[in-house]
């Protein structure tokens, strides 16, 4: 899991300062308020993971693309150095991959970007374990362990992947450190706010792809895949088919009364769809004969029990497409995965039907606030900031930004004002 994330001259971001992550962490905000550049900082880290360059800023095929470092550097302060920071426990469900005298499963990283004369580079990077105060830093093409100098060696990318060229000199402490490091961000998976057209038939090549992408687009393959595989939601005593699951929540959000997935030919064929019933009594239709709103929610539901146990989940306006009672319903299915599958959520979302259901359930102690963080970020003037938002034990927010969600209140006596006065001119007339 990520425990702290940290960013300087990225985009709106001049400094976050320190925000530290939950299981479940929400962020909130009015437009272009810098919420969705949290997430994309760890996205961009993702997508540069194994490559021969010092960060990946995307293009498109990639799960974000921001250009290059003038673009997205604060204030497009071309001499402005970037810097991110994360901090991370893994989970007991990864592999323990390294057998090395000191522990790296939980560590803080940072490191420094910036251009010279055109070119990017990494002008210097560091690991720290937390749990043996083990120190790699790494400046000018030398190597140190928080007290000495240990070796020149050259990287190629800003976590400190090795080149191929002194491969034979890595030290095995940074071998750990950024193995750790990729071995985090392979489990971090993105599903953005757009959805693929639904389709009325599809064939599945017989893959089985890692997630279902950042669109939904791999999302039947996924699920045949977990068919095949006999994948169970969880390892624990409960834990039950993906379609099963699928199924329960969309009676839950009164989406769907029955949904599966069903070969028109064949096996050989290989070509399936996907039936909706409504309800009880009604007529079996395809997906593509349904609302936006299930065909928004369906890939998010595999999303959350295709992945494996332990993942990080990044997730931009859920449930947008979704009626407000279902939107309240994501916020159980999130508290559901990260108690059932011990994965870490961290969504973007104005909705404030999913805000007010997590507060119930702090309120009635079904979750703690340490299991949830929640912020409002806010821009002023080009500049973005970010508020821990204080939630008490009856579930209240203490500082909640006045009229974010709208003055309903407000909106009701003005509404009775202006009856009134239609009322009195009509008796007036009489």
């Amino acid at each position: 899991m990520i425990t702290h994330i940290r960013m300087k001259n990225f985009k709106s971001w001049q400094d976050s300062g320190t925000v530290k992550l939950a299981p479940l962490t929400g962020f909130f905000g009015t437009n272009s308020s810098g919420k969705s550049s949290l997430l994309q900082m760890l996205l961009l880290l993702k997508q540069t993971i194994g490559r021969n360059e010092v960060i990946f800023f995307g293009d498109e095929n990639s799960l974000v693309n921001l250009g290059n470092f003038r673009e997205l550097i604060h204030g497009h302060q071309p001499n402005s150095e970037l810097y991110f920071g994360i901090s991370c426990k893994l989970s007991h469900s990864f592999p323990d991959l390294f057998r090395t005298p000191f522990q790296t499963m939980h560590f803080a990283f940072d490191t420094v970007i910036r251009e010279n004369e055109g070119n990017l580079i990494t002008e210097r990077f560091q690991y720290i374990s937390l749990s043996s105060d083990t120190k790699i830093a790494w400046e000018n093409n030398s190597l140190f362990n928080g007290i000495q100098n240990l070796t020149s060696i050259f990287i190629q990318n800003c976590y400190g992947l090795p080149s191929s060229e002194n491969s034979s000199d890595i030290p095995k402490a940074l071998t750990a450190f950024s193995s750790t490091f990729e071995e985090l961000f392979s489990h971090v998976y993105y599903l953005g706010p757009t959805r693929v057209q639904p389709q009325r038939q599809y064939h599945w090549a017989k893959t089985h792809p890692e997630n279902i992408g950042k669109n939904g687009e791999e999302m039947i393959d996924a699920l045949l895949s977990a068919r095949v595989r006999q994948l169970k939601t969880s390892k624990k005593e409960k834990g039950g088919t993906i379609e099963e699951r699928i199924s329960s929540w969309l009676r839950d959000m009164d989406l769907a009364y029955s949904f599966s997935l069903e070969p028109t030919g064949t096996l050989d064929d290989n070509d399936y769809i996907v039936r909706i019933q409504k309800s009880p009594n009604s007529a079996q239709v395809t997906l593509a004969d349904m609302g936006h709103g299930l065909a928004d929610l369906l890939p998010l539901l595999v999303h959350c029990y295709y992945v494996p146990e332990g993942s990080t989940l990044i997730l931009e306006q859920p449930g947008v497409h979704l009626h407000p009672l279902a939107q309240a319903q994501l916020a159980d299915l999130f508290l559901d995965v990260i108690a059932e599958r011990n994965l870490q959520i961290l969504v973007e979302s104005h909705s404030e039907h999913l805000l007010t259901r997590l507060q119930r359930r702090i309120a009635e102690k079904q979750v703690t606030k340490d299991q949830i963080a929640l912020y409002f970020c806010r821009n002023n003037d080009g500049t973005s900031t970010i508020e821990p938002l204080e939630v008490k034990e009856s579930g209240e927010i203490k500082n909640w930004p006045e009229n974010f969600f709208g003055d309903v209140m407000g909106d009701m006596f003005a509404m009775t004002d202006v009856q009134a006065k239609h009322i009195a001119e009509q008796s007036s007339e009489d």
